[in-house]
């Protein structure tokens, strides 16, 4: 059986559309056809499985790194003025 968006299936004593089923589950309509274009048109459960993380490892982040990163944002420009007493240096941006 082909299925497509508005093919009615049963699963897991649910019956409902396929966008319906994905939608209950977290799974947007681009990510189900994408799905349906990569694995195939035929098993319900096979699309509505639960989102596997990435294969590729994230590459950790060094303490220089993310020193660097946090004192970039105002929350970490805040933080350092405040540690070393220098309030002076920061500048008060009016939206």
């Amino acid at each position: 059986m082909t299925l497509f968006l508005r093919s009615r299936v049963t699963v897991d004593g649910i019956t409902a559309t396929m966008a319906e089923h994905a939608e209950r589950l977290g799974i947007g309509e681009g990510t189900l056809l994408s799905r349906m274009t990569r694995l195939g048109r035929h098993d319900p459960i096979l699309l509505l499985e639960p989102v596997t993380k990435s294969r590729k490892p994230a590459k950790s982040q060094s303490l220089t790194e993310a020193v660097k990163t946090l004192r970039r944002r105002p929350a970490g420009l805040l933080a350092t003025a405040k540690r070393l007493g220098d309030y002076a240096s920061l500048k008060q941006a009016s939206p």
